[in-house]
């Protein structure tokens, strides 16, 4: 499975990294499809923080691939 990697240079503190990740499990309350394939959205990519980047399977959908990366921008500081 390939994957497609965002990287975000800026730093991010403790309080930000539990944001997003509540953000990130509010997504997985709603099923996307993938090439037929009903799944959980965090199936669709992996969002690692040393540096702090997002993996995204090459088959996710790009409206689920927006919404993540919307939420890591909101609160990632310079």
């Amino acid at each position: 499975m390939n994957k497609d990697r965002v990287d975000y240079r800026q730093g991010m503190d403790k309080f930000e990294l539990e944001k997003i990740k509540a953000e990130l499990m509010q997504l997985d309350r709603d099923l996307v499809e993938a090439d037929g394939i009903r799944l959980k959205p965090s199936q669709c990519y992996r969002f690692e923080t040393n540096p702090p980047h997002v993996l995204f399977n090459t088959n996710c959908p790009d409206a689920l691939r927006q919404k993540v990366q919307d939420i890591i921008s909101r609160h990632i500081h310079d």
